[in-house]
């Protein structure tokens, strides 16, 4: 007997927890794998194109399913073991189940797909990479550990609020994993820790947790002899956000520069990859000015500590650096200050991107039409306002390095209505075995 789905010529909908047969076809932006089951599409994490699997059904939504991977049938050509022995329980990576090779060309197609879907963009002609530019393992300079109820700190379990205690974590530097935790299971148990790197043997921790364990920590920190750190390499040490110990700060080396980071300040989570991003943009710099069309004007929007307005300062004039962190803009001026190129060039202005850009006298008129724009914004990108406020001082370059490649591809979408055209893009592999991927994209004015 049929019921009314079939009467209508509908597949019934599977229940929840049902099992499907499904092939994999390629990934998609977050990391899972896409497959199509009676003309839905189904998405399960951890799997690889070509994947034959059984996944089960957690989540209906309007046109999709959300999956979970039950069983890898027949494995895709790209799969491997993945070298982590937390992976799969830990919510840290993504796509370790993948040879990095393969990791960099989804990355690629996912860029490709989200310029053509939300950009309404053809950018195949111009994407470069991603390249190996550094460690697949080994190169984050910073990470947030939380509590296990047993003692040992580690990370979040995927899609939970559990947490997978660690005994190491591949993604972080040997230092880390062979002197730091260690030492840091030995102090008060607390809440979370935030561990910051500097790539030189040194690092900073802030620790968050009830006020009786900061009297505890007191009592270890008052203890040190007067040229005593906690730990071999440690700087610093906060807790909830308030100094306790040492500096409150790392200085970071890069390109040549040096900057100042407050501990609750951003800096690049990869420092080989970060300075392969600062080369690529100088290359494009040389290009643009090779050709007549570079000014004597840089914008940094979102500036943060300052990574482009120190790095690029000896290729203009005059610097203009936006941020609404007025932490991070407290440590860009005083790196402005100890840095030769940038010293006097550049203005720090603290307030929201958009604010700013619109009310604030920056520069004539004529010298924001012949300015170079750098945009490095959080995740969730320019959007409609601050893309409006961008266009409205008509730049001749925005150069863009964004962390998600889909509201990238959104904002260029938006400057491409207003006038730009995209004539440079380019892929880096900033965070190897995670579906996090970072672009690099010029933009030009059309004359």
């Amino acid at each position: 007997m049929m019921n009314d789905n079939d009467e209508k010529g509908n597949a019934p909908e599977p229940a929840d927890d049902e099992v499907l047969d499904l092939v994999i076809d390629k990934l998609v932006t977050g990391g899972a794998g896409l497959a199509r089951h009676d003309g839905q599409a189904v998405f399960v994490p951890l799997t690889a194109p070509g994947d034959r699997v059984r996944a089960r059904v957690v989540q209906r939504k309007r046109g999709f399913r959300q999956a979970e991977l039950a069983e890898v049938v027949q494995p895709g050509p790209d799969r491997r073991d993945a070298p982590c022995p937390y992976y799969g329980d830990c919510g840290g990576c993504d796509l370790q189940h993948l040879e990095t090779p393969a990791q960099r060309r989804a990355k690629a197609a996912i860029v490709l797909d989200c310029f053509g879907r939300l950009g309404r963009l053809d950018v195949a002609p111009i994407l470069e990479g991603p390249l190996p530019e550094g460690p697949d393992l080994g190169y984050r300079n910073r990470i947030r550990l939380y509590a296990h109820p047993a003692g040992p700190y580690g990370l979040m379990r995927r899609g939970t609020n559990q947490v997978v205690p660690l005994e190491a974590c591949l993604l972080m530097p040997d230092q880390f994993n062979r002197d730091i935790l260690p030492w840091l299971r030995m102090m008060p148990p607390v809440e979370q820790i935030l561990v910051r790197l500097d790539g030189r043997g040194h690092f900073l921790i802030s620790l968050f947790g009830p006020p009786a364990r900061q009297k505890m920590l007191k009592r270890i920190l008052a203890g040190l002899g007067p040229d005593q750190a906690p730990a071999p390499g440690c700087t610093g040490v906060l807790f909830n956000n308030l100094p306790m110990w040492g500096h409150d700060y790392l200085v970071h080396e890069m390109a040549g520069h040096t900057f100042k980071v407050s501990a609750q300040s951003f800096f690049q989570g990869n420092h080989a990859v970060t300075v392969e991003a600062v080369a690529t943009v100088r290359a494009w710099l040389d290009d643009l000015e090779a050709a007549g069309r570079l000014g004597p004007l840089l914008a940094d929007l979102f500036c943060g500590v300052g990574l482009f307005s120190l790095c690029l300062a000896d290729r203009f004039a005059k610097v203009v650096a936006i941020d609404s962190d007025e932490g991070a803009c407290r440590d860009l001026e005083n790196n402005v200050q100890r840095d030769a190129a940038a010293r006097g060039k550049v203005a720090v202005h603290a307030g929201p991107v958009a604010k700013v850009l619109a009310d604030a006298d920056l520069a004539t008129d004529e010298a924001w039409r012949e300015a170079c724009c750098v945009v490095d914004p959080p995740r969730a990108g320019l959007g409609k306002d601050g893309a409006a406020a961008l266009a409205a001082r008509a730049p001749r370059q925005v150069l863009f390095m964004s962390c998600d490649p889909a509201t990238l591809a959104r904002d260029a979408g938006l400057l491409g209505a207003a006038g730009y055209t995209a004539t440079r893009l380019r892929v880096l592999d900033m965070f190897p075995q995670t579906a996090h991927i970072e672009t690099l994209l010029l933009m030009e004015r059309v004359e």
